[in-house]
């Protein structure tokens, strides 16, 4: 199934320390049943990304491309007024949902998250707005089965540096998918592009 995200993701030449920060995390993650953000190519960054919101009201297949159109309109008028910012992110931290770099300071980043889904609830009304992923951060990877984590955190709390820092400036309108991963029997997340919005026009 695809789901419409609007995400943050870091760029080589720009986020290249986070870049390196979540590959450092990999060694630690391979043991667990986790589908990985980064690939095994160091400075590639994957499916690495910063959720913002997501539009939980239909399916990606469902959503038409005028509607789609709306949306992107909408989210183009929100974010008009929102100055690019650098946030930082981590440490490193196992839990239910898989690993994540929490983000901090994350003022401006709630703030965007704000205006986002202003733009959702103007074109698609509340019901669009049932994600509720906790505090904001940076995935490095959601698992798909259970395992103790304490091994793990302990791992991930050895490597240095801890946290890098993220430029924000673009947000990005993705049509997400989650494949079942025949190699794990886990399962696996791809996307593909429909639009990007500049922060500040």
């Amino acid at each position: 199934m695809g789901v419409v995200h609007a995400y943050v993701l870091p760029r080589v030449g720009v986020d290249d320390e986070l870049i390196s920060l979540a590959h450092a995390c990999r060694p630690a993650l391979l043991d667990y049943p986790i589908d990985l953000a980064c690939p095994p190519e160091a400075g590639d960054p994957g499916t690495l990304h910063l959720t913002i919101e997501m539009v939980a009201d239909a399916p990606a297949a469902d959503i038409s491309a005028s509607e789609r159109a709306d949306l992107v309109k909408a989210l183009h008028h929100e974010l008009a007024g929102v100055s690019p910012f650098v946030t930082e992110v981590g440490p490193p931290i196992g839990n239910i949902a898989g690993a994540v770099l929490d983000v901090w300071p994350d003022d401006q980043a709630v703030a965007l998250q704000d205006r986002v889904r202003a733009a959702i609830r103007a074109t698609r009304g509340d019901a669009a707005l049932q994600h509720n992923g906790g505090r904001i951060h940076c995935s490095l990877g959601y698992s798909w089965d259970t395992a103790n984590s304490d091994r793990l955190n302990s791992a991930l709390r050895a490597l240095t540096p801890r946290r890098a820092p993220l430029r924000v400036d673009t947000l990005h309108l993705l049509d997400v998918r989650y494949d079942i991963a025949a190699d794990s029997g886990g399962w696996h997340m791809s996307w593909e592009p429909i639009a990007e919005i500049p922060l500040g026009g």
